[in-house]
């Protein structure tokens, strides 16, 4: 069973449902250990709304309908905040606020 799950609350994810996936699963896990968060944007916007579990799966194109049966299988796709491409390259940082 997932520790945490976050419901991106970004400006693409929002408008395609998020917030009712968020009800959704809040009230699905209000009576377990597993914490239902709203999060800010995940950076897949073309593919929402997202959810996060764990901090190691996303579920793309989310639907209240199925999500809690794919989080319950395991059926996200394994994601890091930050691609390789993405992480901060701080040796540019001429003005030392990063």
């Amino acid at each position: 069973m997932p520790k945490k799950i976050e419901v991106c609350c970004g400006s693409t994810c929002l408008p395609r449902g998020s917030e009712e996936i968020f009800d959704y699963l809040q009230n699905e896990y209000k009576d377990t250990e597993v914490a239902v968060h709203m999060c800010s944007c995940l950076g897949r916007c073309k593919k929402g709304p997202n959810i996060l579990v764990d901090e190691t799966k996303v579920y793309h194109y989310s639907k209240k309908r199925t999500i809690k049966e794919r989080i319950e299988n395991n059926e996200g796709i394994d994601y890091t905040r930050y691609d390789e491409e993405d992480k901060l390259d701080l040796r540019n940082d001429f003005l030392g606020d990063l």
